[in-house]
C-alpha cells in the first residue's frame, strides 16, 4: 500500500505540473534522484558570486542530492565570509528559448526567523551580453520568508543604444503572490515565455503576466523581451541590498529543496533549445 501510495504521488506530482500539459513536449527534465549531482546537466558555482551568493561564499559541499531532492544549504562558516551557500546553473550546458519552465520547490527558512535569506529560481542569457542587455528572467524570489513570491523581468531601457549599463540601465516588471506553507510544502514557481509576453504561476495559477505594453520601472518603458536562449539559475543568496544581512534571530542552516525542474515547448514549435 505504501509503494502505491508513493506511486500516485509521483504521478500526481507529473500530471499535475504546469510544464506537462496537452500540446507541450518535455526539452529538459531532471528529478534529482540518485546520490550524485548530473554534471552533464548542471554545473555547482564556487567561490565568490555577487549574483548567487552575494554575502555567502558558494561551496560544493551546499549543493548536494537527498531523498529525491536538490538541496542547497545556507549556514553560517568561515571561507572569509561569515555564510556558505549553494547554487547551480546549466550554463553551458542547457539553454532554451520559448516555453515554459517548472521549479518544484520547498523554500528554505521559516516565518519570523529568515532575515537575509534570499531563494532565486532565474534565467540569465547563454551569451557574452552584458547584464541587463539581454535581460534577466526571476522566476521566483522570496527575501526574508516574507511569504511572498516574486516574479520579475529585467531589461536595459537604453539597449542597443547603451550597453552594459548595469543598474543605471536596469528596468523592470514584476508581480507578487502570498504562498501558503512555503516552508513546510512543495509549490511549482513557474513561467511561460514567448516572444511577446512572459508570464508568472504559482501551482499553475497566474500572477503577473508581462507584456510589451507593460511599463517599467523606472521611466515607464516597455520590455524589450529576450532574443537569445537563457541559462537556468537555482541558487540561496544570503544578505545583499534588498532583503538585508541576517540578523540574530535568523535560524541557520537553512535548506532550499528542490524536487524537479522541468522545461517543455509547444509541440512542433520552432523554439530554440541548446545543449552542450
Amino acid at each position: 500500500m505504501l509503494v502505491i501510495a508513493v506511486l500516485c504521488t509521483v504521478l500526481a506530482s507529473t500530471l499535475g505540473s504546469f510544464c506537462n500539459q496537452d500540446g507541450y513536449s518535455i526539452v529538459f527534465e531532471d528529478d534529482f534522484e540518485g546520490t550524485m549531482l548530473n554534471t552533464t546537466r548542471w554545473t555547482t558555482t564556487l567561490g565568490f558570486d555577487g549574483g548567487q551568493g552575494r554575502d555567502a561564499y558558494l561551496l560544493n559541499k551546499n549543493a548536494y542530492l537527498e531523498d529525491g531532492n536538490l538541496v542547497l544549504r545556507s549556514m553560517k562558516d568561515d571561507y572569509g565570509f561569515n555564510y556558505t551557500s549553494g547554487a547551480v546553473t546549466t550554463k553551458d550546458k542547457f539553454s532554451f528559448r520559448h516555453g515554459r519552465v517548472c521549479f518544484n520547490a520547498q523554500l528554505p527558512g521559516q516565518p519570523g526567523k529568515s532575515q537575509g535569506v534570499w531563494p532565486a529560481h532565474w534565467m540569465m542569457p547563454n551569451d557574452a551580453s552584458c547584464w541587463p542587455d539581454h535581460g534577466e528572467i526571476d522566476v521566483l524570489e522570496m527575501i526574508n520568508g516574507d511569504g511572498s513570491a516574486h516574479g520579475t523581468f529585467h531589461w536595459n531601457r537604453n539597449f542597443p543604444g547603451t550597453n552594459c549599463t548595469g543598474d543605471s540601465g536596469n528596468t523592470a516588471v514584476t508581480g507578487n503572490t502570498n504562498v501558503d506553507n512555503w516552508h513546510s510544502s512543495y509549490h511549482e514557481y513557474a513561467a511561460e515565455w514567448d516572444e511577446s509576453s512572459i508570464t508568472f504561476l504559482v501551482d499553475g495559477v497566474a500572477y503577473a503576466n508581462v507584456t510589451a505594453t507593460s511599463p517599467g520601472n523606472p521611466g515607464g518603458q516597455h520590455p524589450q523581451f529576450p532574443p537569445n536562449p537563457m541559462y537556468l539559475i537555482l541558487n540561496t543568496a544570503i544578505g545583499g541590498p534588498w532583503p538585508g544581512p541576517p540578523s540574530s534571530d535568523t535560524v541557520f542552516p537553512v535548506y532550499h529543496r528542490i524536487d524537479y525542474v522541468r522545461v517543455s515547448q509547444p509541440i512542433n514549435s520552432h523554439s530554440l533549445v541548446s545543449y552542450s
